[in-house]
């Protein structure tokens, strides 16, 4: 990017962007929201959040549930013990207020809407079952509901 005049020189802008950086973390962390998982205004985190989960049926693995600021959502199954998961990744949307977000799956088709409770602590996310159009539901979002979500990358 051509510059008729330098300004700032490169040290010191650099110096401002850590500062400027800086900030923006520490304000995230005093907001007590974890840094990189933007907030929607109804306080739930947008990012991905997952779990490691062992079930008779599927083995160990991982379960990502990705929420992206647009209101999209979607729960991602990964394989850790290199085993074939026959089941799909969940494509959907969700919605939050300050004490529950509903998540509505648009892929597969069937697969429902659930609502659940939630509440941050420090970076984890811990949600609750509360209801499902689909009956099946309630036993495996309460076997989930045992351990927070983690941060993921």
């Amino acid at each position: 990017m051509p510059m008729a005049t330098r300004s700032i020189s490169r040290s010191a802008s650099c110096a401002v962007a850590l500062v400027l950086g800086l900030g923006v973390l520490i304000g995230a962390c005093a907001a007590g929201r974890p840094p990189g998982h933007p907030i929607a205004t109804s306080g739930f985190p947008s990012g991905a959040f997952a779990k490691e989960v062992v079930k008779p049926d599927l083995g160990h693995f991982r379960l990502v549930w990705r929420f992206e600021p647009d209101g999209r959502w979607a729960e991602i199954p990964i394989a850790l013990d290199g085993q074939t998961l026959r089941v799909p990744t969940i494509r959907g949307t969700w919605v939050a207020n300050d004490e529950t977000v509903t998540l509505a799956s648009d892929y597969p088709p069937g697969w429902g809407t659930s609502t659940h409770g939630w509440r941050l602590d420090g970076d984890r996310l811990w949600t609750f079952f509360k209801d499902s159009d689909v009956p099946d539901d309630k036993e495996w979002f309460e076997s989930l509901d045992s351990r927070p979500w983690v941060p993921y990358q």
